[in-house]
């Protein structure tokens, strides 16, 4: 046991997320309403990058009942689905 102060660490340096080097790959997307979603489009969806594969309008169930909107059917590795949107709701693309 010693009467000396326990030795004091340097401040850690914090720095700006440059390009992903820090955290990981990193993605850049932009918002685009879903209208404006074409096939082969890559968006960010329920955590994932998925790639839109078809895209139908229609009537659908939405938020307030039977409506006009956009079903995309998408593909991300062996996995697939739908999603159902209004024209005007926005998504984000992915661009790199």
């Amino acid at each position: 046991m010693s009467d000396h102060p326990a030795p004091q660490q340097p401040p850690q340096v914090v720095r700006q997320d440059l390009g992903g080097w820090i955290s990981g790959p990193s993605l850049n997307s932009e918002p685009v309403s879903t209208a404006d979603v074409r096939i082969g489009d890559r968006l960010l969806y329920d955590a994932a990058v998925v790639t839109v594969t078809d895209i139908r309008d229609g009537f659908f169930w939405l938020e307030k009942g039977h409506e006009p909107g956009i079903a995309l059917g998408w593909r991300s590795g062996s996995a697939s689905g739908l999603i159902f949107r209004k024209a005007t709701d926005l998504m984000e693309r992915v661009t790199s």
